[in-house]
């Protein structure tokens, strides 16, 4: 079958459709016929009060913000009127406290989709550093993250959720069985209807495996969640990354179907 890829970013080259013709040409020689491009909202001005804070994360973000959201736009639709099998994404931090805010933003872009992603536990990012790792309580912290990807399902902004356990970025693990977090999560995201995205970008980080963990996608399964599978690329060679070894995973965990967006509106392939 024909994949497409949902989690894709320019950020590394220009807004032009040079470096975005690059992607595309990958991702014909990954068989990803459809690419979604899927901007951090942090990098946007227009988007800035979503995730600052008067701590570290405030002063992070300052440091990428500035560009233009319009002249992002501006370039993904240039694109599909040539022709370019491309959709127009987003992925937005799920700040809690931002909540509003972040619905408010969402209503006002023609987004095919957008993704909501959990990197901060308050003003740690949890994926910056392994450093920052050292001395923390990796329960306490899984539970943390887990509660705030909740709350992100609870608001229904989003078209699916991100890479639904990076917090395992580094390798680091509770020394308890989590089963019961993930048990937890799953019931939420399926009470609201929420796809969860299926990542192969963790097989090139530190943690080496897929996003989410086996277990933990069995257990979606189990919930009825719906899933998608995306690559996370930074830069042209990653789109389609490791897709053939992604549909098996998805299969072996009991899933025949991928979601798929167009204006906010979702629907399911089979598998092939």
């Amino acid at each position: 079958m024909q994949y497409w890829d949902y989690h894709v970013h320019l950020e590394n080259g220009p807004y032009t459709i040079e470096w975005l013709k690059k992607f595309i040409e990958q991702g014909q020689r990954n068989n990803v016929g459809e690419i979604g491009f899927s901007e951090h909202g942090y990098r946007f001005k227009q988007a800035y009060h979503l995730i600052h804070s008067d701590g570290y994360r405030g002063k992070w973000v300052r440091e990428y913000s500035g560009q233009d959201i319009d002249e992002y736009i501006e370039l993904i639709e240039e694109a599909k009127n040539q022709g370019f099998p491309v959709k127009l994404g987003i992925e937005l931090d799920y700040i809690p406290e931002k909540e509003e805010e972040i619905r408010e933003f969402v209503k006002q872009y023609p987004f095919d989709y957008v993704i909501g992603s959990v990197h901060w536990l308050g003003d740690w990012g949890i994926d910056l550093d392994q450093k920052d790792w050292e001395n923390k309580d990796v329960y306490d912290a899984y539970k943390r993250y887990f509660d705030i990807l909740k709350q992100a399902a609870k608001s229904r902004i989003f078209s699916f959720l991100g890479h639904p356990d990076v917090i395992k970025v580094f390798g680091y693990r509770p020394g308890v069985d989590i089963a019961e977090l993930y048990e937890d999560v799953a019931k939420v995201i399926a009470e609201n209807g929420q796809c969860v995205e299926v990542s192969t970008a963790g097989l090139r980080k530190p943690v080496g495996e897929m996003y989410p963990s086996q277990a933990f996608l069995e257990i979606l399964l189990k919930y009825g969640v719906p899933v998608i599978l995306d690559s996370d690329a930074h830069y042209p060679e990653h789109v389609g990354y490791m897709f053939d070894k992604g549909i098996d995973y998805i299969k072996k965990c009991g899933y025949t179907s991928l979601c798929r967006f167009k204006k906010m509106s979702r629907h399911t392939e089979v598998l092939g």
